[in-house]
């Protein structure tokens, strides 16, 4: 497990893409959903601290905002979803470019 900087926001956001890059290079389908806590967990980082789960929440919401991403909240836990051929992250993301996602990330979300 690898320490979580919450101070420095581009650590932050390559955290998320870290994350998302597990998320989808492991998916068998054309889509994923995933909540906070599952990025923190598949990009490594063993914490339960709520200022974490916020700012990955934070960067997700952003992500939402700008259509990268899609909410789902039809169920009791907010879930993000991310889909092959809804997504322009998609594509990097498989691909492994994480310095590329994280510039995305941090130009979308700041």
């Amino acid at each position: 497990m690898r320490p979580f900087n919450i101070t420095d926001f581009k650590e932050v956001t390559r955290t998320v893409a870290l994350g998302l890059h597990k998320i989808v290079s492991e998916a068998r389908g054309n889509c994923v959903s995933f909540t906070p806590r599952r990025v923190l967990e598949f990009a490594g980082i063993d914490t339960t601290a709520p200022i974490a789960l916020t700012l990955v929440k934070h960067v997700l919401e952003g992500l939402t905002a700008r259509g990268l991403i899609t909410r789902d909240d039809s169920r009791s836990k907010i879930r993000y979803i991310v889909c092959r051929d809804k997504s322009p992250l998609w594509a990097p993301l498989k691909s492994g470019d994480i310095d590329g996602v994280t510039d995305l990330i941090y130009r979308s979300v700041e």
